[in-house]
């Protein structure tokens, strides 16, 4: 008997060494594709900070074998990170690189806090909660421990970091959660009570679909969802919020003699070809005449450029009055361009109004994806750059000639931000902004 247990340890150890082998073959074999293919392809980086991404992948090689998903993930994430280039680095949409489990919530970052938009299950009360620390770290500091995931501005690294923060062992392999599936939380709740709560990761397909980033602003529920609680309800909602459903709108606001313009996209979206949205904002503006127009981008999220920027260099030259254009944190890749293109357009005649783009003026884009063989994820590389405040003619990849919207200043003459106190109490700053600004002009 006592030999049979033997060779049962044995042959336990012997599958776990190959277990291991197989793991440390497979990791580097992903590892091996970041080096010799995503590396070579992606532009973004300087002569530093690829070193620092070579020098880094040198630690994740050496660790082969031995890492857990988490820590693939995040030296992964930190590795495309050192672009300090929103549109680079790590992906994982393929359903088989998700993280097995993930917080049954979902936290928008707000410029004046971190927010529970959405949650389920027991975790379900703290929808329109402010987070006030998770594992001890106040937001802030939160936010420097967990930065080198995402590159970019810091606009965008805060945009995209939660999805992150919310998945199994992510703040765990950061050295920020001393567990990989439970997170603590500090939190004041909607009704003004703080309350503390350790909440525990449930299986991905417990919580799908998980929206993306800027569909967590719109309370309706997303296709497939049920069971999710929001931070807002789904009635008297501010125009900027409605029609969940469509990523091209107008409004007519004849009580400030106004048209508003909005868009989610910057690319056909199913069953609504944005060419054919143009066209009818044309024939709108026509039929209205309306004396003003409020050109909403503050949720254009990107796609392709080419699809609007005639429509929008020539838009401001069809209102008689202002344009209004509105910006903010999730204006971003093709909607910065539309954005620059009309201030460029318009010149004087256009007011910008809102907050912080999503991104820098000058930014790498284009290119495509590197796919991971064994581990599932994706790198996103860059080899086009805009400079759409000071030109990048002297760079041979430059993309400015594409588009001659650059030398444009985007920076809100009207500051209006979004903050997490104005979006839960409904109200829209920007436009309350615009109105104000209207009637100021009409009393002169």
């Amino acid at each position: 008997m006592r030999n049979f247990t033997a060779l049962l340890f044995c042959l336990g150890l012997a599958l776990t060494a190959h277990a291991d082998d197989a793991l440390r073959t497979a990791q580097l074999a992903d590892l091996a594709v970041v080096r010799d293919d995503y590396l070579p392809k992606e532009l973004a980086y300087t002569a530093a900070t690829r070193a620092l991404a070579q020098a880094k992948l040198g630690e994740l090689e050496a660790r082969a074998g031995s890492l857990s998903p988490a820590e693939l993930l995040v030296g992964l994430a930190q590795v495309g990170a050192l672009t300090d280039n929103a549109h680079s680095g790590l992906r994982y949409r393929d359903p088989r690189a998700l993280p097995a489990a993930r917080l049954p919530l979902r936290l928008l970052w707000f410029p004046d806090a971190l927010i529970v938009a959405r949650a389920t299950g027991d975790a379900a009360d703290l929808a329109g909660a402010r987070v006030l620390a998770v594992e001890g770290l106040a937001p802030a500091a939160l936010y420097q421990r967990t930065r080198s995931l995402q590159g970019g501005s810091e606009i965008n690294r805060r945009k995209y970091l939660p999805g992150l923060i919310e998945s199994l062992g992510v703040l765990q392999a950061i050295g920020v959660a001393k567990d990989a599936d439970r997170i603590a939380l500090k939190l004041r709740l909607a009704s003004g009570r703080v309350v503390e709560r350790v909440v525990a990761m449930v299986a991905n397909d417990a919580v799908a679909p998980t929206a993306e980033d800027e569909r967590l602003w719109l309370p309706q529920p997303v296709t497939h969802e049920a069971k999710w609680t929001t931070a807002i309800s789904n009635d008297a909602l501010p125009i900027y919020l409605a029609d969940a459903g469509e990523p091209f709108r107008t409004v007519p606001l004849p009580e400030i003699d106004a048209l508003y313009i909005q868009f989610r996209s910057n690319e056909d979206e199913p069953g609504r070809p944005i060419a054919e949205f143009t066209a009818r904002v044309e024939a709108e503006i026509a039929a209205q005449k309306p004396h003003n127009l409020i050109l909403d981008l503050r949720f254009d999220i990107g796609g392709n450029l080419l699809t609007t920027l005639q429509f929008m260099r020539a838009l401001p030259a069809k209102a008689t009055g202002r344009t209004y254009l509105l910006v903010g944190n999730y204006t971003y890749s093709a909607g910065i361009v539309s954005a620059a293109a009309v201030k460029k357009g318009g010149g004087e005649r256009v007011t910008v109004v809102g907050e912080e783009l999503g991104d820098r003026l000058a930014f790498w884009s284009e290119g495509g994806r590197v796919a991971l063989p064994n581990s599932h994820f994706g790198l996103r590389y860059t080899n086009g750059t805009f400079d759409l405040k000071d030109g990048c003619a002297a760079i041979p990849q430059c993309l400015d000639k594409l588009v001659d919207v650059n030398f444009v200043a985007l920076a809100p003459q009207i500051a209006a931000p979004l903050t997490s106190v104005a979006y839960l109490a409904k109200r829209d700053p920007a436009l309350d902004a615009v109105r104000k600004d209207i009637e100021r002009k009409r009393d002169k």
